[in-house]
């Protein structure tokens, strides 16, 4: 292909954003790949005169020189962005915030600022009216997230991404200081306002551990990749450690009487497709439904206190009746 502006369009989106930076020996070899058979003086002319025009940067304080896009500049943005997607960016931002490491929730950043530029260009006062009438808000208690330590955290989820080793102060709980650990990181784990590493280490080389990323002090990343146990499973590994929420991944069926007020939600968002209801003669209403075996499951149930009687499985009625039990003794 010889197009010249196809050839610089597809040269523009293998340019990264600052800090990240390309070459143009790099391009070179990216754009052969794509069918444009062109050499490195040119791309370099293309990159000067698109530098005057568009928001490039060069590092010219080594050599080669380095080439990015700027940290606000919004790169190659084709098609335009209607105030539809525009509204479910704007949304997912309040979503997403909560919920990612604040470092690469801001690498993102310019997606929902050209969101919200679509929609004040669409109307000025849409995207403060939006802001003002729409909340989302968590099921359950959310706790205040760790301090983490920025650049390990990156180093973290860049190192796991790439299958690279890592060492790194890591601080267990209780200590007072960090100590070196070399660690072959395998995934990583979001669970409420904790992130933890699932990982191995060269003192323990069969099984497998989770380390909160808050209790990182320092990665640096090696140029060696990890070791891997044989036929790992993150959401076995998951299950087994109680990393999840899950105590079994059999299913049981779940039997309870509950106050009419309290579960009535149930008649229109039931727990699953399998739930049946019947209102009894005292108000209450006896639900039915098979159940997987999970943390969060019984945690909802002990949110209903004296409001629910849990009849089936067994095993869950005497639990709840040691919890009663436990409860009468600290309380009575």
């Amino acid at each position: 292909m010889s197009n010249p502006t196809l050839r610089q369009i597809s040269m523009l989106e293998l340019i990264p954003r600052a800090p990240r930076k390309t070459y143009t020996k790099k391009l070179k070899e990216q754009l052969s790949d794509r069918g444009y058979d062109v050499d490195e003086r040119t791309i370099q002319r293309d990159l000067v005169s698109l530098e005057r025009v568009l928001p490039l940067i060069c590092d010219d304080r080594d050599k080669p020189y380095g080439w990015s896009w700027t940290e606000e500049g919004l790169g190659i943005q084709a098609p335009a962005m209607d105030p539809i997607e525009a509204l479910t960016i704007s949304l997912a931002e309040q979503y997403l915030e909560p919920i990612m490491p604040k470092a690469s929730f801001k690498r993102i950043g310019y997606f929902f600022k050209r969101a919200n530029n679509v929609l004040k260009d669409t109307s000025p006062r849409l995207i403060n009216r939006w802001r003002n009438r729409v909340r989302v808000l968590p099921e359950m208690l959310r706790f205040k997230n760790p301090i983490l330590n920025k650049s390990a955290e990156q180093a973290l989820y860049k190192a796991t991404f790439e299958g690279q080793q890592i060492r790194a102060l890591y601080r267990k709980r209780g200590d007072t200081k960090s100590s070196l650990r070399h660690i072959h990181p395998l995934g990583l784990v979001m669970k409420g306002s904790i992130n933890y590493l699932i990982c191995m280490m060269d003192e323990d080389k069969e099984n497998p551990r989770y380390l909160p990323l808050h209790r990182f002090e320092s990665v640096e990343i090696l140029d060696e990749k990890i070791r891997e146990p044989k036929d790992f499973d993150l959401d076995e590994f998951t299950h087994t450690n109680n990393l999840s929420f899950e105590y079994s991944k059999k299913l049981y069926t779940f039997k309870a009487l509950f106050d009419f007020t309290a579960a009535a939600h149930l008649m229109e968002t039931p727990l699953n497709g399998t739930q049946k209801i019947e209102k009894k003669i005292d108000g209450r209403l006896l639900v039915s439904a098979r159940m997987t075996d999970t943390l969060q499951f019984e945690q909802w149930l002990k949110s209903f206190g004296a409001d629910v009687e849990i009849l089936e499985p067994k095993k869950l009625r005497d639990k709840f009746k040691k919890l009663a039990s436990d409860l009468t003794e600290k309380y009575f």
